[in-house]
């Protein structure tokens, strides 16, 4: 007869319950058995309230109903994260989930727009206002988009503004359902093979726990993956210099806009969150150049609606452990590490090493081909968010000592090669891998004020009269579409839509997966 393979994830949360529910959905309870140990001592930190795509295809993935998801967790749409004060003080941008125009002659589109704004053409709108994302943001409305590749509806994407305890309880119900074992314990003795393999976790209570793998989900503490392997962790707050953030809830907008907030302050940013129930608000901020009675005194003045409850605070390093995954022991979520909430990337990468895992699970024992591949994959992922948001600090004209900090810090040799290519050229690095494309590095290098000294030489054999006139319809079809489309608020009362098939969630920002 054949052993059942033990799986053990230490820690709840988000990260843990994604991760049991999503192995219980694709391995077979006569092979595999999965418990997860949860403290009720211990608390989560719960504030990562904004997701990207994605998020949708692991809800598909494990059989998530949309609508119920959303009653759920109190979720409101998500189109977009809107930037306030980033690059100039006066500034403001959104990063869509979506494309921004069509390419053009074999061009990108972005070098036709960036070609017409030095010929000083005067219909020439902003560049986002050639996303629908955008529109639909801006103008509070709400569709889903379509399935057909040739419709205009199909160029843009949404995620969702949740509620991370609520998701976390509708996730443990989910994996309860399909066979996961809950054991409510605190650890408080982990014990080995002489080769570092973990066999056993000890509890408070004496019970004596034992597994063939072990996943990490203790968040911040890191309990197997670092201090009981001491993989190591890659500091990178020279980079991503802030080190705290205060969370506070506030009252429910009663219409809710379809894009999270981020406002640059003196040392930080400030998020603003829309949820159907309330309103999630932060601060994330420098603690060398702000004080923690000066950062809750900017949080509470920079309030929409009424607080709620007292705020809490969060201490944290920016960085990522050496290796996530350690002889016999996986590190998901905060205890793999930690990249600030500027992209809302937190769940994305909670979801990508769970898909990660599944794709190399290992045999019985575990093998070191399957944790060199996932090794490699989560560097990888971690590396590219990690670029993307070290971008936001290092462009800006800000005069306050932490942005001229960020502006003037040297940057790793991945940014440093994109960002002078993109200066020098007007075209962008690609890559098959990671999370962040095309059209995130524009709309983060062109919203805040990137301007190349050169573009493309083929441009010059262009007349820019039809091309001005293609682009002035071209926004004008875009409005109109919008026009059309119900307020994002109404969809939420009413919480379904009727139309053409939904199409799948994206699998990287702007393409299809």
């Amino acid at each position: 007869m054949q052993t059942k393979q033990r799986i053990i994830i230490l820690g709840g949360g988000t990260a843990g319950w994604m991760t049991a529910a999503a192995l219980s959905r694709y391995l077979p309870t006569h092979l595999y058995s999965i418990q997860l140990i949860e403290s009720a001592q211990i608390g989560t930190v719960g504030v990562g309230e904004a997701t990207i795509p994605h998020i949708r295809q692991f809800n598909q993935w494990i059989g998530l109903d949309e609508t119920d998801f959303m009653q759920a967790t109190g979720a409101s749409y998500k189109l977009a994260i809107r930037f306030r004060g980033w690059g100039q003080e006066n500034s403001d941008y959104y990063h869509p989930f979506g494309l921004s125009g069509e390419d053009l002659y074999g061009l990108p589109f972005h070098q036709h727009w960036l070609w017409l704004q030095q010929q000083n053409t005067a219909s020439l709108k902003d560049y986002g206002q050639y996303s629908l994302a955008i529109l639909m943001a801006q103008q509070g409305k709400f569709s889903r988009p379509v399935a057909d590749l040739s419709n205009p509806l199909s160029a843009f994407n949404y995620a969702y503004h949740l509620d991370a305890t609520l998701y976390a309880t509708v996730l443990r119900q989910h994996a309860i359902a399909h066979g996961v074992e809950w054991l409510d314990g605190k650890v408080t003795a982990v014990r080995q093979k002489p080769n570092g393999d973990i066999t056993q976790l000890q509890l408070e209570d004496g019970r004596l726990i034992e597994g063939d793998l072990f996943i990490d989900c203790s968040g911040f503490s890191a309990l197997l993956i670092e201090k009981t392997l001491q993989t190591g962790f890659d500091n990178w707050q020279q980079w991503l210099p802030c080190d705290k953030a205060l969370a506070v809830p506030s009252e429910k907008d009663p219409t809710p806009p379809a894009y999270t907030s981020s406002k640059a302050m003196a040392a930080g940013w400030q998020w603003r969150i829309p949820l159907q129930h309330r309103t999630g608000n932060g601060l994330v901020y420098c603690s060398s150049y702000l004080s923690d009675s000066a950062a809750e005194h900017a949080l509470m003045a920079g309030l929409e609606e009424q607080a709620l409850a007292p705020s809490r605070a969060l201490h944290f390093v920016t960085g990522r452990r050496k290796q996530s995954w350690v002889n016999n022991c996986v590190a998901i979520g905060l205890s793999s590490g930690f990249l600030e909430p500027l992209e809302s990337t937190s769940l994305y990468l909670v979801q990508v090493a769970i898909e990660s895992l599944l794709q190399y699970f290992p045999s019985h024992p575990v093998g070191h081909i399957e944790r060199e591949l996932f090794n490699e994959k989560m560097q990888l992922e971690y590396l590219r968010v990690r670029d993307l948001l070290i971008l936001h600090y290092k462009l800006n004209t800000r005069p306050e000592p932490f942005w001229r900090y960020c502006a003037e810090m040297a940057l790793p040799d991945s940014l440093a090669h994109r960002l002078e290519m993109f200066k020098e050229t007007g075209h962008l690095l690609e890559y098959r891998q990671g999370l962040f494309q095309q059209a995130s590095w524009l709309a983060v290098f062109l919203g805040q004020g990137l301007q190349p000294t050169q573009l493309d030489a083929r441009l010059n054999a262009l007349d820019p009269m039809p091309l001005e006139a293609w682009f002035t319809k071209y926004q004008q079809q875009l409005q109109h579409l919008v026009q059309a489309m119900p307020e994002h608020f109404q969809v939420l009362q009413h919480n379904e839509l009727a139309g053409a098939a939904v199409a799948p969630a994206f699998s990287l920002y702007g393409h299809r997966g």
